[in-house]
C-alpha cells in the first residue's frame, strides 16, 4: 500500500502529463500550459495567496 507522499507525488505527476501532453514535449510545459494548470488545478490556492498578498 503506499504511503500518503507517494500517493500525492503520483497524483502531481498525473496532473503535470495531463497539461504537458497538449502541446509538444511532454516532459515541460510551455507558458499555456503551465498558465492552464495553474488556473484549473490551484485555483482556490491562488486566490487565498493574492488575498494574502494584498494584506501585507
Amino acid at each position: 500500500m503506499p504511503t500518503q507522499l507517494e500517493t500525492a507525488m503520483d497524483i502531481m505527476i498525473r496532473t503535470f502529463h495531463r497539461y504537458s501532453c497538449k502541446e509538444g514535449d511532454r516532459f515541460k510545459l510551455n507558458k499555456g500550459e503551465l498558465k492552464m494548470l495553474l488556473q484549473q488545478e490551484l485555483t482556490d490556492f491562488l486566490s487565498v495567496t493574492r488575498y494574502f498578498m494584498l494584506c501585507w
